[in-house]
């Protein structure tokens, strides 16, 4: 399903975002949702009908409200009013064309339209409509026939069948895909898999299409998006039973970040394909041109009614790149589809052992609580709990949100309150924690109290450069008292780990390309680079240009950065610590730092300080190679070429200068061990010749 973009600006832009501690979801998301839906936009839906008094029994599911912890309250969903009214074309509380002139519209076509017909029975194609069709084209002009048979008199049965609450149009791909579906074994074996599936979700999606007074057919719109799997992903994005987009999906009011996709969820997800159907038919008026936008995007199809002046969907069948391929099959394809619904018998599907149906009990859970632990309270597995709640990403619920409404088996609601206060150990042990951009997963580890294995199992992070600044992660919870004091553990390990590292009370070694850089109005801030980061991000966080940061750290703007790496950026004086998206910056303690000039001859000399080595000038008496200079000091010709920038085979001349890195302190790194020992191998190796001779 796409979503195509919107000139008109959401009006729920202009209000402010809570902060983290004042809402239950997640900082970001209504952030990225904004700026997402000034880029994307999605289509209206139609006029409602009223629900029949006939239909299904509701859908279980909201039948019984256990005394767990807390009374499960499903939100509503907030959805974009600004990006629906660009769907429907006035504003969502409206009806677009008004009570008044719908009725007029209503006598107009009672009196002086076309007789009534049968009802029920489409518009038709002209009888040589499918020739055209089978070599691609539509046809040249519609009329009304009394029967579907007089288009295809071959196949007779066409009178017989029930026709869905959509309107039909007997257009020749829907004929082949009936045949299809009927008469050739792959179709068959589709359309079987799809039917038995649909037992799963029909009574849920049907009841929700009814409230909402939309066709109850649209059901198969699910069918012919994900086959009715809410873990399906198109290779463009889209997810869900409803393949919603990530933008679409904020837009109606979907939850998405790295712990729910709301879009797998099958209730809310349904909600939101039910607001998106009647915002699509509101602003279209025509049921095949909705559902054309429903795959399209209604911007797509506004511009081919727009460009070949017909609101005509099977019209625009016709007319060279006026649809996309996949959109020109769509709406036959839907339409087939609910027919053979409609008509399970006729095709030989009735026999079909449908998948059970949905059936559950909502109770309200705490925020990070693992579903082990509300699969031990319910009595059931932990794969049961996951497939009532395939939104739930990790395996636990978002740690944002108190009071979060889960499903748990039907009939399981009771034990699960009496069960569940037992089982507090189990998760009453978890809190919330917003990462700061720059800030190590090692450090976060640390002052929680955990390994950073551990933290990344519990979060469900493969890799640690999936962290990144305003990221929400489940913490152990721990005292104020045992959060400082690991937190001092974890800040020496951090200055103590610079390049190169320190010891004891040294300060950490930054260098950059001029130490007394300042720029009047601004203050200077530095920044460590953890694994993930990019030129791009750091940037964003402090609110200045990628150029401007490149330029002020002397580095390439498309270059990777690397951990353990620390960029200087300059903001303003009452710039408060936070990114644009309201995350915190780990920034680096001025007074734990020593900045030094890149390159220059107090850094090169600290440099080799912190590592034991002591930077000289030496002159030799004599002329003497780079490797002979070098073995006095534990080095080779290499080392030796390295140091001095030129080749290894170098001869120095007397009078000549040249560097050498000579060992002060052994003990204070490997490297200057290392060196020590290949000096005494040296001079034992020496003085071995001098014996001899």
């Amino acid at each position: 399903m796409h979503i195509t973009p919107s000139t008109a600006p959401p009006a729920a832009l202009t209000t402010p975002a809570p902060s983290p501690a004042e809402r239950a979801r997640p900082t970001l998301r209504r952030a990225v949702r904004l700026a997402l839906g000034l880029a994307f936009a999605l289509a209206p839906v139609h006029a409602l009908a009223e629900p029949q008094n006939d239909a299904l029994p509701l859908a279980p599911g909201t039948q019984l409200v256990p005394p767990g912890p807390g009374s499960p309250a499903v939100a509503p969903l907030e959805t974009d009013p600004g990006q629906r009214r660009a769907i429907r074309g006035c504003e969502v509380e409206d009806n677009c064309r008004g009570h008044a002139l719908t009725g007029l519209r209503e006598f107009e076509l009672e009196a002086f339209g076309p007789g009534p017909g049968e009802p029920g029975l489409p518009w038709l194609d002209d009888p040589y409509g499918h020739e055209r069709a089978s070599r691609g084209r539509g046809v040249a002009r519609a009329r009304t026939v009394a029967r579907p048979s007089e288009l295809r008199p071959d196949l007779p049965w066409l009178d017989e069948l029930e026709l869905p609450d959509l309107p039909v149009r007997w257009h020749e791909r829907v004929i082949r895909y009936l045949e299809f579906y009927k008469d050739d074994p792959r179709g068959r074996n589709i359309m079987r898999a799809w039917l038995r599936r649909q037992g799963r979700f029909r009574a849920l999606i049907v009841e929700r299409l009814r409230r909402a007074g939309l066709p109850e057919d649209l059901l198969y719109v699910a069918m012919i998006e994900s086959s009715y799997d809410p873990h399906t992903r198109s290779r463009v994005g889209a997810g869900g039973l409803w393949q919603f987009m990530p933008a679409g999906g904020r837009i109606y009011g979907l939850w998405i970040d790295r712990w729910i996709d709301e879009r797998s969820d099958p209730v809310r997800s349904t909600e939101a394909a039910c607001l998106y159907f009647a915002d699509l038919y509101q602003r279209f008026g025509d049921w095949h041109l909705a559902l054309a936008a429903y795959n399209a995007g209604y911007g797509a199809i506004l511009r081919s009614v727009t460009r070949y002046n017909t609101n005509d969907y099977w019209r625009l069948l016709e007319y060279e790149n006026a649809l996309p391929w996949g959109t020109s099959l769509y709406v036959s394809k839907t339409m087939a589809a609910a027919i053979v619904g409609r008509n399970r018998a006729f095709f030989g599907f009735e026999d079909i052992d449908e998948a059970e149906p949905m059936r559950w009990d909502e109770v309200s859970v705490p925020k990070s609580v693992p579903l082990g632990a509300i699969a031990r309270a319910a009595g059931a597995s932990v794969e049961v709990i996951q497939e009532l709640n395939p939104q739930l990403h990790r395996k636990r619920t978002p740690p944002t949100m108190s009071g979060y409404v889960m499903r748990v088996p039907a009939g399981s609601g009771p034990l699960f309150a009496t069960r569940y206060p037992q089982l507090r150990g189990d998760w009453d042990r978890y809190d919330a924690y917003v990462v700061a951009h720059g800030e190590r997963i090692e450090d976060i580890a640390t002052v929680h109290g955990i390994s950073r294995r551990k933290l990344m199992s519990l979060n469900g992070i493969e890799h640690e450069s999936e962290i990144a600044g305003g990221m929400v992660l489940v913490v152990p919870r721990l005292s104020d008292e045992d959060k400082a004091k690991n937190r001092a553990e974890a800040e020496e390990d951090l200055y103590s780990s610079g390049v190169p590292p320190a010891v004891d009370d040294e300060l950490m070694l930054v260098a950059v390309p001029d130490r007394d850089a300042h720029i009047p109005g601004k203050r200077r801030v530095f920044y460590r680079v953890v694994t993930g980061d990019s030129m791009s991000q750091v940037a964003h966080a402090f609110g200045v240009s990628l150029r401007d940061l490149a330029l002020w750290n002397d580095l390439g703007a498309g270059a990777h950065l690397h951990p353990r790496m620390v960029l200087q950026a300059f903001v303003d004086q009452d710039w408060d610590g936070n990114s644009a998206e309201g995350a915190p910056v780990a920034l680096l303690d001025d007074s734990r730092l020593l900045v030094v000039t890149r390159g220059s001859e107090e850094h090169i000399a600290l440099m080799e300080q912190r590592i034991g080595r002591e930077r000289i000038i030496y002159t030799p008496e004599k002329p003497e190679s780079f490797e002979t200079i070098g073995r006095k000091f534990g080095l080779d010709s290499r080392d030796m070429a390295r140091i001095n920038s030129r080749p290894h085979d170098t001869v120095v001349e007397p009078g000549e200068e040249v560097v050498v890195y000579k060992v002060v302190d052994k003990e204070r790194s490997p490297r200057a061990a290392d060196q020590a020992k290949a000096k005494r191998r040296s001079e034992a190796r020496r003085k071995r010749g001098k014996s001899k001779n």
